[in-house]
This record gives structure tokens, C-alpha cells and sequence, in this order.
């Protein structure tokens, strides 16, 4: 027991004898300072100094660019394109949902759902997310108004212009054979059927992209493309169906055989329809279906 005691007393005795450390010039050995030292004070000053070190090092790396430097923290640019791709991620997530609403409206028509002369553009093609001011939302149009345009929309709703032309939209004829039904509104015919052989190679008019593609019971298999301007263009009774939803097509390429698929035909034909931000247009104001022989 005294041994131990003996050992601690001789312990700290070692930490706390003093020390002088003595400077003196090499040449002429003139004393120039010196100091009282103990091996405790080494350790404590030696342990402030490497306290001082690393906080010093700490706050220079955080209130730097030198954080960036670190493994596993991320810097200010990837910070910056994490939020551009959210923000992109948002404006898709909008995109796909005003697509689907589209598609959703489109296949409604064509299993006859919904009847397309009662549907408004706004209807068929879903208008983007708009911010509306509070100002805005108190200007009311009037009843008068309202009947108005009512009026207006229900005759300029099917119209198509008598000035535009293939030459002038630059569509290409699907195919061309004999027109056996013309585009009628009030029966709704919202297209026109061209009897042609069986088998037929059915072509795009434009370019643009496949929108649907799939069978439907009435209209056996479809095809429908989206074209830039908001036009559409729809082919029904279709032998086989050559291009899937979300192909990129041309005006000329093969899209589909035409045959007699669907409960509403009654022999070899293709019903084609052509329609302008939502509104069905009468195909042959705007290209020539007429055989070639």
C-alpha cells in the first residue's frame, strides 16, 4: 500500500518539478532567455494549442468553400441542381397528368361516352395550371355575355374554313379511295369513310406523335396521332395497328392496315377524322382523297 502511494507521490512529483529551459547563442553562449517549465504546463499548453488548431480549422472550413472538400458533403452547385430538378420533376408531374386527362377524354369519345359536338375545346384538350389574380375573379361576365358567346360557339363549333387547303396545312392524304359517308355534325359524323381495299397501307398525314393506339369494340382497332398546331388526326377499323402509343412518326409513314375491325362497319373501309383544338373539321377542306386512276 505505501509502495502505491509511494509510486502516485512520485507520479505527480514528476508532472510538477520544475524545469528550466535556457536559450543561449551558440557562438558567444550569451544567455538570452530562459523559462520555468514543468512537464504539466507542456501538457496543457501543447493540449490549448491543438484545442485552438482544430477550432480554428473547424470554423475555417465551415464559413469557406472548403467544406466542399469534404467527402460525403454536398456542395453548392449540386444543391442548386437539386432544386432545378425538383422543379422540373414538378412542371413533368403536371405534364403526364394533363396527358393522361387527355387520353382519358379521348378514349371516352371513342367508345362513345361522350358526345363529341357537345364537348368545347377546353373540354378535350385540358388547359395548363394558371395563377388568377383576386381582381380578376370579381370580373364577371354578364348573362347577356354568356348567351353571347354561347351563340357564337355553337355555330363557329364544327365550321371549317373555306380558304385553308392541303397546300396551305401541308397534310398528306391517309389514303385515297371512294368517299362512301361524308363528314355530316348533325348525325354525328365527325369524319368521313373511304372505301378502299382491304389491307390498304394507311399512312400519317404530318408528323407528330402516336396518342393512342389500341382496340376498341365499336371502332375495332384505333390509331390516333397529335400533331403540332393542336391538330388530331383519328383512324378506326383498322386491320392492324403498325405504331405504338408514344412513337414519333412522319407524314407518309406506314401506321396501320386498313380492314373492317369494329361493330360499326360494315365492310372494308377507313374512317378518318381530322380535328383542330378539339373541334372535329371537315378532312376534305384540307386534302384530296380522290384515286389516282
Amino acid at each position: 500500500m505505501g509502495q502505491k502511494n509511494s509510486e502516485k507521490r512520485s507520479f505527480l512529483k514528476k508532472l510538477t518539478d520544475p524545469y528550466r529551459l535556457i536559450i543561449i547563442d551558440e557562438d558567444t553562449f550569451e544567455h538570452k532567455v530562459d523559462f520555468s517549465l514543468s512537464r504539466l504546463n507542456v501538457f496543457l499548453i501543447t493540449g490549448a494549442l491543438a484545442l485552438l488548431l482544430v477550432g480554428l480549422t473547424i470554423v475555417l472550413i465551415a464559413s469557406t468553400s472548403l467544406r466542399e472538400y469534404i467527402p460525403g458533403y454536398p456542395s453548392v452547385d449540386f444543391k442548386r441542381k437539386i432544386y432545378v430538378m425538383n422543379r422540373q420533376l414538378d412542371s413533368l408531374r403536371e405534364e403526364v397528368e394533363l396527358r393522361n386527362q387527355y387520353l382519358d377524354r379521348l378514349r371516352l369519345i371513342l367508345t362513345g361516352e361522350l358526345q363529341a359536338d357537345k364537348l368545347q375545346s377546353s373540354d378535350i384538350i385540358p388547359t395548363e395550371k394558371t395563377q388568377v389574380s383576386a381582381d380578376s375573379l370579381a370580373l364577371e361576365p354578364s348573362a347577356e355575355d354568356l348567351a353571347l358567346r354561347k351563340e357564337v360557339e355553337e355555330k363557329e363549333k364544327f365550321t371549317t374554313p373555306p380558304s385553308l387547303s392541303s397546300q396551305t396545312t401541308g397534310f398528306l392524304p391517309p389514303l385515297r379511295g371512294h368517299i362512301s359517308q361524308e363528314f355530316n355534325v348533325r348525325r354525328h359524323h365527325y369524319g368521313i369513310d373511304i372505301v378502299v381495299k382491304k389491307k390498304t397501307p394507311v399512312k400519317a398525314i404530318a408528323p407528330g406523335t402516336v396518342i393512342f393506339s389500341a382496340w376498341t369494340p365499336d371502332n375495332g382497332n384505333v390509331i390516333i396521332i397529335q400533331h403540332p398546331g393542336k391538330w388530331l388526326s383519328v383512324y378506326k377499323h383498322n386491320h392492324k395497328l403498325l405504331k405504338r402509343q408514344g412513337d414519333q412518326v412522319e407524314a407518309g409513314e406506314v401506321i396501320a392496315i386498313s380492314g373492317d375491325t369494329g361493330t360499326n362497319t360494315t365492310g372494308p373501309h377507313l374512317h378518318f377524322e381530322l380535328w383542330k383544338n378539339g373541334k372535329a373539321v371537315n378532312p376534305e377542306a384540307y386534302m384530296d382523297f380522290q384515286p389516282d386512276y
